[in-house]
């Protein structure tokens, strides 16, 4: 009973974007922006229909995709023996796609509202509560740092995830500190930090482990 009221509150959370953007729809207008620069100014818009229902449509297939995934993986035990990445991997793109909606709803109605500093500061947290879970993650085919060298070793899969989850935590406060930064360069510095260090780490060890 408790895993299909847990499975029914998914599913509903993942569907409550569009039942959010049907209360408001008679407010927005009838052209949204849907893109803001790291000053919060946009810089791409999109339609009504498309804002309201196109982007929470897109996220929801990446939330189905993601689900798939999971339980098609060859190596799904060893998912199943991480129980808080996968629950934060199967929540991640849902909760994202809650709070970016009614983040784009609150910048169409109130023009005061500074949306880059929300999604920012949710990425930064994400990241950095997802980094702190890696090392708890087994090899896998869907979630992890997903490299030749990684899923060729065991040792080097459980070294690579320990150190990555390092990387993430501190990547992920620099990016949630990068709203309120001066400096633009900070959240790049950050993504390329979070992408590059995990991948010349793991290669490291590969070639420590050849010779």
């Amino acid at each position: 009973m408790k895993n299909k009221f847990g499975k029914y509150l998914y599913w509903l959370t993942a569907v409550f974007p569009f039942i959010l953007s049907a209360a408001f729809y008679s407010r927005l207008p009838e052209t949204m922006p849907t893109h803001w620069d790291a000053a919060g100014n946009p810089n791409g818009y999109s339609s009504r229909f498309f804002a309201a229902f196109g982007v929470p449509a897109i996220l929801l297939i990446c939330t189905v995709f993601v689900n798939f995934s999971i339980s098609a993986d060859p190596k799904k035990q060893n998912i199943d023996r991480s129980p808080q990445i996968k629950f934060i991997s199967k929540w991640l793109i849902v909760v994202i796609a809650n709070v970016t909606q009614a983040a784009v709803i609150a910048k169409a109605v109130s023009q005061n509202f500074n949306i880059s500093v929300l999604i920012t500061v949710l990425v930064g947290v994400v990241i950095a509560v997802f980094g702190n879970y890696l090392p708890k993650c087994k090899p896998n085919y869907t979630i992890g740092i997903k490299l030749p060298w990684t899923l060729a070793s065991e040792e080097n899969w459980r070294k690579t995830h320990r150190f990555a989850g390092f990387v993430w935590i501190a990547g992920g406060i620099l990016i949630a500190a990068s709203a309120f930064a001066p400096y633009k360069g900070l959240m790049t510095g950050a993504i390329v930090l979070l992408c590059v260090a995990p991948a010349l780490y793991s290669y490291c060890l590969y070639q420590k482990e050849k010779r």
